[in-house]
């Protein structure tokens, strides 16, 4: 049995920005999420930062129940929508790991480009002032996280980081008559 430590009240702070950091990631019994999407993806992040996986045993409009990979593991969250509204509640979090650590996969299949994405954020113009490129998110992942990602979902990091930071390209191309303007 092994329990993360310093975890038993984690929460994810959800503020403005959908830019996560080590920091501000919690979730604790009682935590509301503005959307289950929120909730998916911050767990998510949360299982990626702490190396195991999840998988959904229950999910439907009104409830979401996730469990260890591991079908022994005693890891688990439930989470509940609160009346009509769209916020969810976490009812039960049980952040104690009964399966081996040398049975835990790194695969990570929550590891999408959205949660990667927040992860690299922080880092997208590195110390010697250029750009993070695709090689630097896939090395990035492997030092930080033990996490081999393919140069296609490095890329999608890398577009999703940027429609982030800089906005779609779509709304780049809005802002051209602004510019030209400018320019006259």
């Amino acid at each position: 049995m092994w329990v993360i430590l310093e975890t038993e009240s984690y929460s994810f702070g959800i503020g403005g920005s959908r830019i996560l950091d080590e920091h501000t990631c919690m979730i604790y019994k009682g935590k509301f999420f503005p959307t289950k999407k929120d909730l998916k993806r911050l767990v998510g992040n949360f299982v990626m930062r702490h190396n195991f996986e999840w998988k959904v045993k229950r999910s439907n409009k009104t409830t979401l129940h996730l469990v260890c990979l591991m079908d022994t593991c005693t890891w688990k969250l439930r989470a509940v929508r609160i009346d009509e509204a769209t916020y969810f509640q976490v009812r039960s979090f049980l952040n104690e790991h009964t399966c081996p650590l040398e049975e835990i996969h790194h695969r990570h299949e929550q590891a999408s480009a959205i949660i990667i994405g927040e992860v690299v954020a922080s880092r997208l113009q590195q110390h010697d002032g250029r750009l993070m490129r695709l090689k630097d998110i896939t090395a990035n992942m492997k030092t930080m996280y033990g996490i081999k990602i393919v140069y296609s979902k490095a890329h999608q990091v890398l577009d999703y980081t940027f429609s982030q930071t800089y906005g779609t390209h779509e709304e780049t191309f809005q802002l051209m008559p602004s510019f030209s303007y400018v320019l006259e």
